[in-house]
């Protein structure tokens, strides 16, 4: 009985699957990224003179408390009313904050002052 050696095929690399992973982390990364606007906080360096310049104006400071709520001439406000209770002041704004003041509460209450039409607020984040 005569048999014929085998045939060697030479082992061929499929394209097939490395496509289907390239375009499942492409679907992952578009749905993962965000398009939308940044918005910049400009963010200025004053002088070491800002303090007596700060005695100057007269000033309305918002305190952001550690439990996230804002205290404004001794009385306490979540952000979320703070809009209303800005509305119809033309102070100038300073948003200072204790040590433990969460960030988050101080840029919705800087966002807020800016909601209720103030133009001139200022976020002091360290003393």
């Amino acid at each position: 009985m005569h048999l014929e050696p085998e045939r060697h095929r030479s082992p061929t690399i499929s394209l097939t699957p490395l496509i289907d992973v390239v375009f499942i982390l492409l679907i992952f990364f578009m749905l993962a990224s965000r398009f939308g606007d940044w918005k910049d906080l400009p963010v200025n360096v004053l002088p070491s003179e800002a303090s007596e310049q700060r005695e100057d104006k007269d000033w309305l400071t918002l305190t952001v408390t550690a439990d996230g709520q804002v205290e404004m001439e001794g009385e306490r406000y979540a952000v979320t009313a703070l809009a209303e209770r800005l509305q119809g002041r033309d102070d100038t704004v300073l948003i200072t904050g204790e040590a433990d003041a969460p960030l988050q509460a101080a840029l919705a209450t800087l966002d807020a002052a800016r909601a209720a039409g103030i133009e001139d607020v200022q976020l002091e984040l360290m003393p």
